[in-house]
């Protein structure tokens, strides 16, 4: 019998992490890459590698097109989407089954209907489950989305109907923050997912976020996998994930299981899948969205069962049965996300190069990652460099190895979320399993950098009822607001320079036009990120050196407001 060949199409540390599995089970791997990515790890670790284009995401990772063509190229037998990019886009499954090809991930149909966030709500509707309150229909229009928000009461969400991962997502408290966002999520949503349609989500706070696993085979299988806790989040994307919710009462677990099997059942589903929830209690959920694909997560929920999901899934789309398959769970475990993102600068993503790289071990210790000494983080993609994930017999074991570990941890050169992580599991609010989604938006202190601190990697502190008080550097310090922050400097608090390289957007005003503090100026994407830049002072706009789609370099001056009296 020939040997497999499987395509993945996607990069990063979950292109790795999908070939050593594949590897594992004697299948020839093929590596897709973008200029950026030519001298990428999982090109270098994979069988064969297949150029695909500029690094833009439009060019490479998120062309249907060019994947479809790399696939039937290299004689794929399999595709794995991984997560992110095209993993959840129903035409790329639907064209590469058209091919002959296996594709890793539900059928077509199923994402159509369970990936599309409204669709989703309706059916477990008419199951009896409670969504988030929202909109059944896609807001085509502003107006529309201001009469609904107002309906719900805000804050509210804005959300892609196709999306995930904290991306087309924004949190808005006014009709002035919907109408300066709405346009945005719609960009973002095309950008990430190939359809901007969103739509208007009431927004639940304080709320807890959990989730549950599920693998289903071609049989009518369905196997569940417990829940996990992410409700460590900044801009509504996790940071640390961990299995199981301690909060969590038994009666609450059974609800849970129920609703994640009664929505397999009716959906049909097969491989891996998350269905996701809000919690405002240990026992009251409301029904959030369902991943259709592979989670970043999914490590946590490994760690517990002793089982390689990615595994898992190759085997589901080749036929296999899980049937007979008896797992028990045991101990804790909890997933960190190491990010290229400065926590002292309100977690501002930082491309740079790593100039020194060492990984933690031991006993229960995994690290999934893509980086190395020279690696050079780069502003097209996602920001995440690895996941620490960490196991023990009890949470308390697993916190105190994950503090040992973030420790341990060294990347030198750009600054990273790994000490904030550290000092976020010694919070008595962690100890004691009261995270909530807002957290760090509410919580998060700081303190400034001295300048070797950030080549060395010794980002902000966090001040939030601290186990040691009575330590110097946890001081308490005012809040900070989680998101990019360009609001000019202190000496010519007017002049708006680029923090970091990135695209403008979209313009909002022009030279010569007075504006007040406050009005939006323009949005700069850095990093997979948009954000609304604003006038740090009332005035006149003097310079504009900014145009839409224009990329900008660190420290290039972008506006100049003049005070006038």
């Amino acid at each position: 019998m020939s040997q497999k060949r499987i395509l993945i199409a996607n990069r990063g540390e979950i292109a790795l992490r999908i070939i050593r599995s594949a590897k594992e089970m004697d299948l020839y791997t093929i590596a897709v890459y973008s200029d950026a990515d030519e001298d990428s790890l999982h090109v270098k670790r994979a069988d064969e590698s297949y150029y695909l284009g500029g690094s833009l995401p439009a060019d490479s990772y998120r062309n249907l097109k060019k994947l479809v063509k790399a696939a039937v190229d290299t004689k794929a037998d399999l595709v794995h989407p991984g997560y992110g990019f095209l993993a959840e886009n129903a035409d790329f499954a639907k064209a590469i089954e058209k091919k002959g090809i296996s594709w890793i991930g539900p059928k077509p149909e199923t994402i159509k209907s369970m990936g599309d966030k409204i669709e989703s709500r309706k059916l477990v509707t008419k199951l009896g489950l409670n969504p988030v309150p929202g909109q059944l229909k896609p807001s085509r229009l502003k107006r529309d989305a201001i009469k609904d928000a107002a309906s719900f009461g805000y804050p509210v969400a804005l959300k892609a109907a196709h999306g995930g991962g904290g991306k087309g997502l924004r949190i808005v408290h006014n009709e002035t923050e919907l109408l300066e966002n709405f346009e945005i999520v719609k960009r973002e949503s095309e950008a990430y997912f190939g359809s901007d349609q969103i739509y208007v989500e009431k927004f639940i706070k304080p709320a807890r976020h959990v989730e549950t696993q599920i693998l289903a085979d071609k049989h009518g299988n369905v196997l569940y996998l417990g829940e996990r806790d992410c409700s460590l989040q900044r801009r509504n994307q996790k940071l640390i994930e961990e299995s199981p919710p301690a909060w969590l009462s038994d009666y609450g677990r059974e609800k849970l299981k129920e609703y994640t099997l009664k929505i397999a059942s009716n959906s049909e589903y097969v491989n891996a899948g998350t269905v996701e929830f809000l919690a405002d209690s240990d026992e009251n959920f409301y029904f959030l969205e369902m991943n259709t694909r592979l989670q970043v997560e999914h490590t946590v929920t490994e760690m517990r069962y002793g089982l390689d999901l990615v595994k898992e899934q190759i085997k589901i789309a080749l036929g296999h049965s899980i049937e007979d398959y008896e797992l028990e769970a045991r101990g804790h475990s909890i997933e960190f996300r190491i990010n290229a993102e400065d926590p002292s600068n309100n977690f501002l993503p930082t491309p740079g190069t790593i100039t020194e790289y060492r990984e933690p071990t031991g006993n229960g210790v995994r690290v999934d990652g893509w980086a190395r000494t020279g690696t050079q983080i780069t502003h097209f993609y996602d920001n995440l460099i690895s996941k620490l994930i960490v196991w023990g017999v009890s949470r308390e074991e697993a916190r105190s190895k994950g503090i040992r570990c973030l420790e341990e941890y060294v990347i030198g050169g750009i600054p990273t979320t790994i000490n904030v992580l550290a000092d976020i599991l010694k919070t008595k609010e962690f100890v004691n399993s009261q995270i909530h989604v807002k957290f760090l938006e509410e919580n998060f202190e700081i303190r400034e950098l001295e300048e070797d601190e950030v080549i060395s990697d010794r980002p902000s502190k966090v001040n939030i009822s601290l186990e040691d008080s009575a330590n110097p550097t946890l001081a308490p310090q005012r809040p900070k607001k989680i998101g990019m922050d360009l609001t000019g400097n202190i000496k010519n608090p007017g002049l708006i320079f680029a923090e970091m390289q990135g695209t403008i957007m979209e313009t909002m005003t022009k030279q010569g036009r007075k504006v007040k503090k406050g009005d939006s100026l323009f949005v700069l994407e850095a990093m997979k990120m948009e954000n609304v830049i604003t006038s740090p002072i009332d005035g006149i706009v003097k310079t504009f050196n900014i145009t839409k789609g224009q990329a900008v370099k660190k420290d290039d001056l972008l506006v100049e407001i003049e005070v006038k009296f």
